[in-house]
């Protein structure tokens, strides 16, 4: 949906509210490189309430003047990052071990997992008990090695993002790991088989984190 053909043109018209969309979500949390896109994605993700598309409202959040914010905004609905709606979705909330299972079930037809740097499950769907444990336990590592490498991954290499997978003789992931940074925290979110971080889900699951730990 163009951002352009969505604003209002003239008092009267309906309020328009910007809807992050599954990529915005994820290009707001695959780095914490800072940049114009992925700061006003976070601070969108962490409002407890629809933000509205006012310009004035748009150019505090950016800090750019009206040109440079009507730019960016224009690139960032080219991207599939948002989208102006006037009806947007409710926005989920209540405690972490509540909602989190829920969020996570859907990003995978098998056995899914949130895990914390320090190795902790945060909500899995699927696994066993000791399973889980030692995945967890391996998000852990997974992040440490991303970290160990990043200036090769990144400077050298010249690769964005810091997924892993182990893959099977196709090339297709078996596991895949997808390291959801926010703030100064780090969440390995694992999923088993063909992911789904197209859904909503994954929008919803990145607000909450967000909401909850990106001031820490």
């Amino acid at each position: 949906m163009s951002a352009q053909s969505n604003r209002p043109t003239e008092a009267g018209d309906e309020t328009l509210y910007f809807q992050v969309l599954p990529a915005g979500a994820y290009y707001a949390t695959f780095s914490a490189e800072p940049d114009d896109m992925r700061a006003l994605l976070l601070q969108l993700l962490s409002s407890d309430t629809a933000v509205p598309y006012i310009p004035a409202l748009l150019g505090k959040l950016t800090g750019l003047n009206s040109e440079e914010a009507d730019k960016l905004l224009t690139t960032m609905s080219g991207r599939n990052f948002l989208e102006l709606v006037s009806d947007p979705l409710e926005i989920v909330s209540g405690s972490l071990q509540d909602i989190l299972p829920d969020l996570i079930g859907p990003l995978g037809e098998g056995k899914v997992l949130l895990a914390d740097e320090q190795g902790f499950a945060l909500a899995q769907k699927g696994f066993e008990r000791e399973e889980e444990e030692a995945v967890a336990g391996l998000a852990a590592d997974v992040i440490m090695l991303y970290e160990r490498h990043e200036s090769l991954i990144t400077n050298q290499l010249g690769l964005l993002g810091c997924s892993w997978a182990l893959v099977n003789a196709v090339g297709q992931s078996d596991l895949g790991f997808w390291v959801l940074t926010i703030g100064r925290e780090k969440f390995l979110l694992i999923i088993e088989g063909m992911p789904y971080l197209n859904r909503q889900s994954f929008v919803d699951l990145t607000s909450v984190l967000i909401r909850r730990y990106l001031d820490h």
